[in-house]
């Protein structure tokens, strides 16, 4: 198949002589709740093969996505600021934590409740940012700026493919998580890891598309965890 968007290991990013070093290694980390089966194939909980929920990259109009990242970058609010630090300045998790906290002080749910919603939620995460390695090295596209070393982000480019968003992935993962823990919740859950996935695009450090294909991916994943609560008979609170 001919490949019709750039290589992340063959374009230097801005003022840079050379590519950028891979580093595949979290693609090889264990998983939790997913079975490896080969380097291609992927198991469920029971078994079944996982058929992911995510486009090829051949299929995707880079040059529209370019296009889509530069108009943002040159339109941008103080709050489309504000929201791409919040969420690029630390950790995705990070940012997570204390809503599980508190979702769990408003529904008074216990200690052991809580432990039990963090072990399934950090597990699930895992298995994302795992799952998103793969395809980033799987298919390594470029980033914006390896296509436009023009573009002004307004956070560093981190060091490795853009396709998909592992911020994105994370964040549709816990969407499924927690709207299954906390379902009186969920447009509010719904809206924070959509408005997580979208920092990166005003962050100009990822395409539109690697949003909107990680949060696809991230949510097949914690649908993966959810029917395994579910056959648990796990109830949510």
């Amino acid at each position: 198949m001919r490949i019709s968007y750039r290589k992340w290991s063959e374009y230097p990013y801005p003022g840079e002589q050379i590519p950028p070093e891979p580093y595949p290694a979290p693609a090889y980390f264990p998983l939790f709740f997913i079975f490896r089966q080969g380097n291609d194939e992927f198991l469920d909980p029971f078994r079944q093969r996982i058929h992911w929920q995510i486009k090829n990259p051949d299929h995707i109009d880079w040059g529209t996505e370019l296009s889509f990242v530069e108009q943002t970058l040159s339109s941008l609010t103080p709050q489309n600021i504000q929201l791409a630090q919040y969420w690029g300045n630390a950790e995705a998790t990070q940012n997570m934590l204390p809503m599980i906290f508190n979702l769990a002080k408003k529904y008074r749910i216990g200690s052991p409740e809580i432990a039990r919603i963090l072990g399934y939620f950090h597990s699930a995460v895992n298995d994302a940012f795992v799952i998103s390695w793969h395809f980033k090295y799987l298919w390594d596209v470029a980033r914006p700026n390896q296509y436009d070393q023009n573009l002004t982000p307004i956070l560093v480019t981190p060091r490795f493919p853009s396709y998909p968003s592992a911020h994105a992935t994370v964040a549709g993962c816990a969407e499924s998580i927690l709207k299954y823990f906390f379902p009186p919740e969920a447009g509010s859950i719904q809206k924070t890891m959509e408005e997580c996935a979208l920092s990166r695009l005003y962050a100009g450090v990822h395409f539109k598309v690697d949003n909107d294909e990680g949060l696809r991916l991230g949510r097949q994943i914690g649908d993966i965890v959810v029917n395994v609560l579910r056959a648990q008979n796990l109830n949510p609170y």
